[in-house]
């Protein structure tokens, strides 16, 4: 038997083919956008929330959950993000993860435009309260309240309006 299809059977458990090509694709970028770019947290954000969107659009809740969980680990393990107030990000980064996948569920569940803006809403919603908790509990810094309000906001509606657009003019052609 040929090494690659051993490797194709015993360790990714499942056919590597160019069909999977696009999905590691996305992967590599969560991995890659917050480790390459960093900053401004405007760009950087609104990459990794059309990464979370088209996935979720393209591939289904349970295919996103690496892009997800990702880019919170990197930005958190690089510490490039906040500069000394970095470390606080450990305290945030399992709430990041659950609000990216709120937003991430709930576009799963309707692939329309009023459960993306929804799913935006409830993912700024539940990522500023629990900082705003944070902040009265443990002395986060208040610089985590703009970062995780207005600013999650602005990301989540760029990146997802430009992902959901996209998605949409790919169906289109699909049809035409």
């Amino acid at each position: 038997m040929e090494i690659s299809t051993v490797l194709r059977k015993n360790i990714f458990k499942e056919k590597l083919s160019l069909v999977n090509i696009p999905l590691y694709t996305v992967y590599a970028l969560a991995f890659f956008v917050p480790l390459v770019i960093a900053k401004p947290q405007l760009l950087v954000g609104s990459i990794i929330n059309f990464l979370i969107v088209i996935s979720t659009l393209k591939y289904g809740l349970k295919k996103t959950i690496p892009v997800v969980v990702i880019p919170s680990l990197v930005a958190t393990g690089t510490g490039l993000l906040f500069g000394g107030a970095t470390i606080f990000l450990v305290y945030l980064m399992p709430f990041i993860m659950i609000s990216n996948g709120i937003m991430s569920y709930l576009i799963s569940k309707k692939n329309n435009i009023f459960f993306l803006i929804l799913g935006i809403f409830l993912k700024v919603l539940f990522l500023f309260s629990i900082t705003l908790i944070l902040t009265k509990i443990i002395g986060l810094p208040s610089i985590f309240l703009s970062s995780m309000g207005y600013l999650q906001l602005y990301t989540g509606l760029i990146g997802g309006s430009i992902a959901y657009s996209l998605f949409l003019l790919s169906k289109q052609k699909l049809c035409t």
